[in-house]
Protein backbone atom coordinates (compact mmCIF):
# COMPACT_ATOMS: atom_id res chain seq x y z
CA UNK A 1 0.00 0.00 0.00
CA UNK A 2 2.75 2.16 0.67
CA UNK A 3 3.88 2.07 -2.76
CA UNK A 4 1.29 3.17 -4.32
CA UNK A 5 0.65 5.73 -2.30
CA UNK A 6 4.42 6.75 -3.02
CA UNK A 7 3.53 6.37 -6.77
CA UNK A 8 0.28 8.50 -6.52
CA UNK A 9 1.80 11.53 -4.90
CA UNK A 10 3.73 13.72 -7.57
CA UNK A 11 4.89 17.45 -7.96
CA UNK A 12 1.01 18.10 -9.01
CA UNK A 13 -0.28 16.83 -5.37
CA UNK A 14 -1.23 19.97 -3.60
CA UNK A 15 -2.15 17.96 -0.39
CA UNK A 16 -2.18 14.45 1.01
CA UNK A 17 -5.05 13.59 3.30
CA UNK A 18 -4.97 10.53 5.65
CA UNK A 19 -6.82 9.13 8.64
CA UNK A 20 -4.29 8.77 11.97
CA UNK A 21 -6.41 5.29 12.97
CA UNK A 22 -9.45 4.00 11.32
CA UNK A 23 -12.65 4.00 13.35
CA UNK A 24 -13.70 0.51 11.69
CA UNK A 25 -10.54 -1.67 11.43
CA UNK A 26 -8.50 -0.02 14.29
CA UNK A 27 -5.26 0.55 12.17
CA UNK A 28 -2.94 3.55 12.87
CA UNK A 29 -1.55 5.10 10.05
CA UNK A 30 2.24 6.21 9.76
CA UNK A 31 1.36 9.82 9.54
CA UNK A 32 5.33 11.27 9.87
CA UNK A 33 5.86 9.00 6.51
CA UNK A 34 3.32 10.47 4.76
CA UNK A 35 3.41 13.98 5.77
CA UNK A 36 7.43 13.70 4.96
CA UNK A 37 6.57 12.17 1.46
CA UNK A 38 3.79 15.12 1.09
CA UNK A 39 6.29 17.49 1.78
CA UNK A 40 9.20 16.37 -0.40
CA UNK A 41 6.62 16.77 -3.37
CA UNK A 42 5.40 20.68 -2.01
CA UNK A 43 2.44 19.02 -0.90
CA UNK A 44 0.55 19.80 2.65
CA UNK A 45 -0.25 17.00 4.69
CA UNK A 46 -4.04 17.05 6.50
CA UNK A 47 -4.81 14.60 9.07
CA UNK A 48 -7.73 13.32 10.60
CA UNK A 49 -7.20 12.22 14.17
CA UNK A 50 -10.92 11.99 15.05
CA UNK A 51 -10.66 8.00 15.97
CA UNK A 52 -7.08 8.38 17.50
CA UNK A 53 -7.71 11.08 19.71
CA UNK A 54 -9.65 8.88 21.33
CA UNK A 55 -7.06 6.41 22.17
CA UNK A 56 -3.62 8.05 21.71
CA UNK A 57 -1.68 11.59 22.47
CA UNK A 58 -1.52 13.69 19.81
CA UNK A 59 2.07 15.58 18.64
CA UNK A 60 1.74 17.64 16.00
CA UNK A 61 5.22 18.32 16.13
CA UNK A 62 5.85 14.39 15.85
CA UNK A 63 3.83 13.73 13.35
CA UNK A 64 4.81 16.45 11.27
CA UNK A 65 1.64 17.69 9.52
CA UNK A 66 -0.17 20.95 8.52
CA UNK A 67 -3.29 20.48 10.12
CA UNK A 68 -5.03 17.74 12.15
CA UNK A 69 -8.51 17.56 12.75
CA UNK A 70 -10.47 16.09 15.71
CA UNK A 71 -14.13 15.91 17.79
CA UNK A 72 -14.11 16.24 21.79
CA UNK A 73 -17.05 14.02 21.16
CA UNK A 74 -14.53 11.27 20.83
CA UNK A 75 -12.98 11.39 24.22
CA UNK A 76 -15.62 12.16 26.38
CA UNK A 77 -16.33 15.94 25.26
CA UNK A 78 -19.11 17.68 23.76
CA UNK A 79 -19.54 17.71 19.59
CA UNK A 80 -17.44 20.22 18.33
CA UNK A 81 -14.69 20.45 15.72
CA UNK A 82 -11.20 21.21 16.74
CA UNK A 83 -8.65 22.14 13.71
CA UNK A 84 -4.32 22.77 14.32
CA UNK A 85 -2.99 24.64 11.51
CA UNK A 86 0.53 25.58 11.43
CA UNK A 87 0.77 29.08 12.11
CA UNK A 88 2.63 30.28 8.96
CA UNK A 89 0.39 28.60 6.99
CA UNK A 90 -3.11 29.68 8.58
CA UNK A 91 -1.62 33.54 8.38
CA UNK A 92 -0.89 33.19 4.34
CA UNK A 93 -4.52 31.43 3.32
CA UNK A 94 -7.23 33.66 1.68
CA UNK A 95 -9.99 32.84 3.21
CA UNK A 96 -13.34 34.50 3.10
CA UNK A 97 -14.47 36.19 6.21
CA UNK A 98 -17.03 38.98 7.56
CA UNK A 99 -15.08 42.92 7.04
CA UNK A 100 -15.19 43.17 10.71
CA UNK A 101 -13.34 40.15 11.72
CA UNK A 102 -9.77 41.05 12.45
CA UNK A 103 -7.01 39.71 9.97
CA UNK A 104 -5.32 37.94 12.64
CA UNK A 105 -5.05 34.05 13.20
CA UNK A 106 -7.11 32.21 14.46
CA UNK A 107 -9.65 34.73 14.53
CA UNK A 108 -9.85 35.60 10.98
CA UNK A 109 -11.13 31.54 10.35
CA UNK A 110 -14.30 32.77 12.83
CA UNK A 111 -16.99 33.86 11.10
CA UNK A 112 -19.55 34.69 13.93
CA UNK A 113 -19.73 34.25 18.20
CA UNK A 114 -17.60 31.04 18.45
CA UNK A 115 -18.85 28.28 20.36
CA UNK A 116 -18.28 29.14 23.66
CA UNK A 117 -20.36 26.37 25.32
CA UNK A 118 -18.68 23.71 23.55
CA UNK A 119 -14.78 25.22 23.79
CA UNK A 120 -15.99 25.12 27.89
CA UNK A 121 -16.92 21.04 27.53
CA UNK A 122 -13.70 20.20 25.25
CA UNK A 123 -11.49 22.04 27.90
CA UNK A 124 -12.97 20.21 30.64
CA UNK A 125 -12.48 16.50 29.18
CA UNK A 126 -9.12 17.58 28.22
CA UNK A 127 -8.79 17.98 32.07
CA UNK A 128 -10.79 15.01 33.15
CA UNK A 129 -8.18 12.98 30.79
CA UNK A 130 -5.11 14.68 32.65
CA UNK A 131 -6.32 13.77 36.25
CA UNK A 132 -6.29 10.24 35.76
CA UNK A 133 -2.02 10.46 35.56
CA UNK A 134 0.63 12.04 37.80
CA UNK A 135 2.26 14.94 36.19
CA UNK A 136 4.42 18.26 36.51
CA UNK A 137 2.17 20.05 33.48
CA UNK A 138 -1.00 19.29 32.06
CA UNK A 139 0.61 18.31 29.11
CA UNK A 140 2.37 16.05 30.82
CA UNK A 141 -0.65 14.39 32.45
CA UNK A 142 -2.69 14.24 29.75
CA UNK A 143 0.51 12.12 28.01
CA UNK A 144 0.86 9.68 30.29
CA UNK A 145 -2.96 9.33 31.33
CA UNK A 146 -3.38 8.66 27.71
CA UNK A 147 -0.51 6.60 27.14
CA UNK A 148 -1.96 4.12 30.32
CA UNK A 149 -5.20 4.13 28.85
CA UNK A 150 -3.81 3.01 25.69
CA UNK A 151 -1.64 0.22 27.09
CA UNK A 152 -4.70 -0.88 29.30
CA UNK A 153 -6.91 -1.17 26.16
CA UNK A 154 -4.67 -3.03 24.36
CA UNK A 155 -4.40 -5.80 27.36
CA UNK A 156 -8.23 -5.77 27.17
CA UNK A 157 -8.09 -6.16 23.08
CA UNK A 158 -5.79 -9.17 23.03
CA UNK A 159 -8.51 -10.85 24.95
CA UNK A 160 -11.36 -9.51 23.14
CA UNK A 161 -9.74 -10.56 19.90
CA UNK A 162 -8.84 -13.70 21.04
CA UNK A 163 -12.08 -14.93 22.12
CA UNK A 164 -14.12 -13.63 19.38
CA UNK A 165 -11.90 -14.71 16.70
CA UNK A 166 -12.30 -18.05 18.15
CA UNK A 167 -15.98 -18.46 17.28
CA UNK A 168 -16.97 -20.66 14.94
CA UNK A 169 -18.53 -18.53 11.79
CA UNK A 170 -17.06 -15.27 13.31
CA UNK A 171 -14.43 -13.28 10.87
CA UNK A 172 -12.55 -10.30 12.78
CA UNK A 173 -10.73 -7.71 10.73
CA UNK A 174 -8.07 -5.24 11.13
CA UNK A 175 -4.10 -5.85 12.75
CA UNK A 176 -3.91 -8.72 15.10
CA UNK A 177 -3.09 -6.89 19.20
CA UNK A 178 0.48 -7.30 18.25
CA UNK A 179 0.68 -4.95 15.84
CA UNK A 180 0.24 -1.19 15.73
CA UNK A 181 -3.75 -0.66 16.77
CA UNK A 182 -6.69 1.26 18.44
CA UNK A 183 -8.54 -0.84 21.18
CA UNK A 184 -11.30 -1.17 18.26
CA UNK A 185 -12.90 -4.24 16.93
CA UNK A 186 -14.96 -5.06 13.58
CA UNK A 187 -15.66 -8.24 12.94
CA UNK A 188 -18.89 -10.03 10.98
CA UNK A 189 -20.98 -13.30 11.94
CA UNK A 190 -21.18 -15.79 8.52
CA UNK A 191 -24.56 -15.28 6.84
CA UNK A 192 -25.68 -12.75 9.56
CA UNK A 193 -26.56 -8.75 8.71
CA UNK A 194 -24.82 -6.85 11.58
CA UNK A 195 -27.76 -4.95 12.82
CA UNK A 196 -29.49 -8.67 13.48
CA UNK A 197 -26.05 -9.53 15.82
CA UNK A 198 -26.27 -6.07 17.33
CA UNK A 199 -30.16 -6.59 18.44
CA UNK A 200 -29.18 -9.98 19.89
CA UNK A 201 -26.44 -8.48 21.71
CA UNK A 202 -28.36 -5.72 23.11
CA UNK A 203 -30.95 -8.00 24.17
CA UNK A 204 -27.84 -9.40 26.32
CA UNK A 205 -27.60 -6.00 27.49
CA UNK A 206 -24.60 -5.43 25.15
CA UNK A 207 -24.42 -2.03 22.84
CA UNK A 208 -22.55 -2.15 20.27
CA UNK A 209 -22.00 -0.59 16.66
CA UNK A 210 -23.10 -1.59 13.21
CA UNK A 211 -22.75 -1.02 9.44
CA UNK A 212 -20.40 0.98 7.90
CA UNK A 213 -19.47 3.45 10.21
CA UNK A 214 -18.84 5.92 7.65
CA UNK A 215 -15.97 3.52 6.12
CA UNK A 216 -18.03 2.33 3.48
CA UNK A 217 -14.90 2.00 1.24
CA UNK A 218 -13.47 -0.42 3.72
CA UNK A 219 -16.45 -2.29 4.47
CA UNK A 220 -16.94 -2.75 0.31
CA UNK A 221 -13.56 -3.83 0.07
CA UNK A 222 -13.85 -6.52 2.81
CA UNK A 223 -17.16 -8.25 0.96
CA UNK A 224 -19.76 -6.38 3.69
CA UNK A 225 -21.67 -4.03 1.78
CA UNK A 226 -25.00 -5.74 2.13
CA UNK A 227 -24.07 -7.09 5.88
CA UNK A 228 -21.68 -4.53 7.42
CA UNK A 229 -19.64 -5.00 10.20
CA UNK A 230 -20.56 -5.18 14.30
CA UNK A 231 -17.75 -2.73 15.90
CA UNK A 232 -17.00 -3.10 19.52
CA UNK A 233 -14.33 -1.45 20.99
CA UNK A 234 -13.06 -0.26 24.85
CA UNK A 235 -12.50 2.95 26.31
CA UNK A 236 -11.43 4.08 29.85
CA UNK A 237 -14.23 2.52 31.49
CA UNK A 238 -14.16 -1.00 30.16
CA UNK A 239 -13.39 -3.33 32.25
CA UNK A 240 -12.57 -6.94 32.12
CA UNK A 241 -15.75 -8.94 32.80
CA UNK A 242 -17.25 -6.90 30.35
CA UNK A 243 -14.83 -8.39 27.41
CA UNK A 244 -15.67 -11.49 29.10
CA UNK A 245 -19.73 -11.05 28.83
CA UNK A 246 -19.30 -9.98 25.43
CA UNK A 247 -17.36 -13.21 24.07
CA UNK A 248 -19.80 -15.39 26.28
CA UNK A 249 -22.90 -13.50 24.60
CA UNK A 250 -21.32 -13.94 21.25
CA UNK A 251 -21.08 -17.23 21.97
CA UNK A 252 -24.32 -17.87 22.92
CA UNK A 253 -26.17 -16.04 20.30
CA UNK A 254 -24.04 -17.05 17.08
CA UNK A 255 -24.88 -20.65 16.90
CA UNK A 256 -28.84 -19.61 17.24
CA UNK A 257 -28.81 -17.12 14.73
CA UNK A 258 -26.88 -19.29 12.17
CA UNK A 259 -29.13 -21.78 12.71
CA UNK A 260 -32.51 -19.37 11.80
CA UNK A 261 -30.84 -18.08 9.15
CA UNK A 262 -29.96 -21.36 6.94
CA UNK A 263 -33.35 -22.23 7.60
CA UNK A 264 -35.11 -18.87 6.95
CA UNK A 265 -32.79 -18.65 3.74
CA UNK A 266 -30.72 -16.20 2.81
CA UNK A 267 -32.40 -12.41 2.35
CA UNK A 268 -32.34 -10.85 -1.19
CA UNK A 269 -29.43 -8.97 -2.17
Amino acid sequence: MWDKLERAVTPKTRLVALGAASNALGTVSPVRQAARLAHSQGAFCFVNAVHYAAHLPIDVAAMECDFLVCSPYKFYGPHAGVLFGRAEIMASLDVPKLFPAPNEIPDRFETGTQNHEGIAGSCAAVKFLASLAPGATQRERLVAAMSGLHARGNELFARLWKGVSAIEGITCYGPPPERPRTPTLAFSVAGIPSDKVAEALAADGLFVSHGNFYASNVVERLGQTRDGLVRAGCACYTTESEIERLIASLQRIVSPLRASRTRSGPSPG
